[in-house]
């Protein structure tokens, strides 16, 4: 099992994405206007609401499936349709729920004009189909990730984000910018998803066609999954609740002033999650201390690559802005980027203990977390919104990431170790945001600021940096040879 090999094919299937929203965003805002598009951030928004629905099946399914990799093929495919009918039924049963919650936010208490009030209405009923394709692709890229089909999983979504993008895209330029036309060709792009997994399950679990569900498969899931579908009820609340209220308290157009910014900078963020995704299977396979030393190796890597792009991307986030939406627009944006960066740089401390920590079944610890967290975030969020708008959103969300990085480290007896690690690197970033907010400092002096700590965080880490390049490329040489 390569775990690089793995994360380079995850981190593939974030970046190519990327590059394409970079392309097709300020096209896309430009024919539907900026409120439009805050209200779809905020339909989406509903939708990860509602995801917990699928109870945790999807990593429930990827876990047990793992356990079952030199198990008879019938019964990874009983675990898999057994999985596959459970969240089908429960998809139907959210997607109804999401229609008549989002019927209720969107129409009485987002602020926005009487014409995209009345679109929203002749959109809603196509929320009706969503989750009853979503939650089960969920099933299905769990089981191909427990049986390490990194490869196909990020190829196909790499197409699906191709047509999400695209078709409405076209759409937009053709004329049809009602939101009744952009969501269902958004939903379009969900559908072919859901269609390639199941190809690929059928080849790879394998899914045999003899429909066979087994109650004693359903209980497992249930038992591991119900942690999982906690979580998911909560994560929303920490990750999408700030745009909810910077739309109630500042209007739609907010929304988007502070989503762009935000998704700009999370885009770092695949490194993180890619590695996370890929190292999960070695978790579980592992004793406790190992998969804690392994946890504290790949997080100093991890942070080795994270902290010159959070340099980096301190000083140029507004600049490109200013080129990619024009000056307008990222004036209203200003600061939020900077400070998710820096937000997102301590969320990397603790992510990997916290994937180890679900890989060994300690769910219940992260679900405590994360109910202690949300109402001091929520009380944080709205007065930040309140007194400073969607900068101080920002502000709390990364107040927010401090706290449950020190938690997280704490439960799992990494604490000192990581903060003493970790500090030379953290003096950098901090030193870049804080000269990053000011906007009096003079541009050549900021810029030879930026490459002094480039260097110096370049430095610090050479042999680690050096190291990490020559896994890829010994990883990028296997690959050539399998199609040689």
């Amino acid at each position: 099992m390569s775990v690089a090999r793995h994360s380079i094919y995850n981190l593939a299937g974030a970046i190519l994405p990327m590059a394409i929203t970079l392309v097709t965003l300020p096209l896309y805002i430009g024919y539907i206007g900026a409120e439009r598009y805050g209200v779809i951030a905020v339909i989406w928004g509903l939708l990860s609401y509602f995801a917990f629905f699928d109870f945790g099946f999807g990593r429930a399914v990827a876990q047990r499936m793992a356990c079952l990799s030199e198990a008879e093929p019938c019964e990874r495919s009983s675990l898999l349709w057994t999985a596959l009918a459970s969240t089908f039924a429960l998809g139907v049963l959210a997607s109804i729920l999401l229609w008549l919650f989002s019927d209720y936010v969107l129409l009485h208490l987002i602020d926005m004009s009487a014409p995209s009030r009345l679109e929203v209405s002749k959109a809603l009923g196509w929320l009706l189909l969503t989750l009853a394709v979503i939650l089960p692709t969920t099933v299905l890229q769990g089981a191909l990730q427990a049986r390490l089909r990194f490869a196909e999983i990020n190829g196909i979504l790499i197409i699906g984000m191709l047509i999400s993008q695209l078709l409405p895209l076209a759409l937009a330029s053709a004329g049809h910018v009602e939101l009744k036309v952009l969501v269902p060709a958004a939903l379009v792009s969900r559908l072919f998803i859901a269609a390639l997994l199941l190809q690929q399950c059928f080849r790879h679990v394998p899914l045999l066609t003899h429909l066979a569900l087994d109650r004693g498969h359903l209980k497992g899931l249930l038992h591991y999954g119900g942690w999982v579908s906690v979580m998911t009820l909560l994560e929303p609340l920490l990750g999408n609740t700030d745009r909810l209220i910077i739309a109630t308290l500042k209007g739609a157009k907010a929304v988007t002033f502070y989503s762009i910014p935000f998704d700009l900078a999370m885009k770092t963020w695949v490194l993180s999650s890619s590695l996370s995704s890929a190292i999960f299977p070695r978790f579980a396979s592992l004793s406790s201390i190992e998969s804690k030393d392994l946890a504290m190796r790949a997080t100093m890597t991890l942070v080795t690559v994270m902290t010159p792009i959070a340099i980096i991307g301190t000083y140029v986030s507004q600049h490109f802005l200013n080129m990619w939406l024009g000056r307008s627009l990222a004036a209203n944006s200003a600061r939020v980027s900077e400070i998710i960066l820096l937000g997102l740089w301590i969320n990397s401390l603790s992510v990997l203990y916290q994937a180890r920590l679900m890989a060994m079944g300690n769910l219940r610890t992260v679900v405590i977390i994360y109910l202690l967290e949300i109402p001091i975030y929520l009380l944080m969020v709205w007065l930040g919104i309140g007194v400073w708008g969607i900068v101080g959103a920002a502000m709390t969300w990364t107040m927010r990431g401090l706290i449950e990085t020190c938690v997280v480290l704490y439960v799992s007896g990494a604490l000192l170790k990581t903060m003493r690690s970790v500090a030379p690197s953290f003096v950098l970033v901090i030193v870049a945001t804080i000269v990053s907010l000011i906007p009096d400092v003079p541009l050549f002096a900021r810029w030879s600021l930026c490459l002094l700590l480039l260097c110096l965080s370049l430095l610090k880490d050479r042999a680690q940096l050096t190291h990490a390049v020559k896994v890829i490329v010994r990883c990028g040489h296997k690959e050539a040879e399998a199609f040689t």
